[in-house]
């Protein structure tokens, strides 16, 4: 058996040494990694409102892709898919606290912003409905789309400046309401325009 020699020895201990050097800056960096997707997982007012915003953008953008039947038909199951994604945002805001006028203010601010620019975005839309075979497809998908969206108005109404807030009006009671009229305060499109209405109240 060969005698260990110090530098022998020395090599064996640095290379031992920065085995457990490296696992614990592993072991570190991914403790630090996973605090870091924790803190980013907490819910607020302002970050909710950032992923209504790209969804309502992510609408728009389906609907302005239909040209014929078959994208027509293809928009309807992207429809859904972004009815679902605003239902979960609704569910995540419902459990939070409700923020201060201010940070209310600021989130009417950034719909009233959001939602002019999609409006804009939208004004072709006109020229998709001119066709009939087309508007067949695509109207009751908008209409169960905005029905979706009023199913949420009590969430989205709670956050938003309540200064000027008009208390909601309940229907006579020898008045029908629509079954697939969107509420306003809502992220519905109404049928005939599919133009998304801000699902927190607007400032003014």
């Amino acid at each position: 058996m060969k005698p260990v020699t110090n530098l022998r020895l020395l090599s064996v201990i640095t290379l031992a040494s920065s085995s457990l050097i490296f696992s614990a800056c592993e072991k570190k960096a991914a403790e630090a990694t996973e605090g870091a997707q924790a803190e980013q997982a907490v819910d607020t007012l302002d970050s909710l409102t950032d992923e209504l915003i790209v969804q309502l953008n992510q609408y728009a953008d389906i609907v302005l892709t239909v040209k014929d039947t078959a994208t027509a038909e293809e928009a309807v199951t992207n429809l859904n898919t972004v009815a679902d994604a605003i239902t979960a945002i609704a569910a995540r805001l419902d459990k939070i606290e409700l923020p201060d006028e201010a940070a209310n203010i600021a989130v009417d601010e950034k719909m009233k912003t959001a939602s002019m620019a999609i409006k804009q975005k939208m004004q072709t839309v006109g020229e998709i409905m001119s066709n009939q075979e087309v508007a067949a497809i695509l109207i009751p998908a908008l209409q169960n789309f905005g029905k979706r969206m009023a199913e949420q108005e009590k969430v989205f109404m709670r956050f938003g400046s309540q200064k000027n807030k008009a208390p909601q009006q309940q229907p006579a009671p020898t008045e029908t309401p629509a079954a697939e009229a969107p509420a306003a305060e809502t992220a519905a499109p109404a049928a005939e325009t599919a133009a998304p209405a801000t699902p927190a109240p607007a400032a003014e």
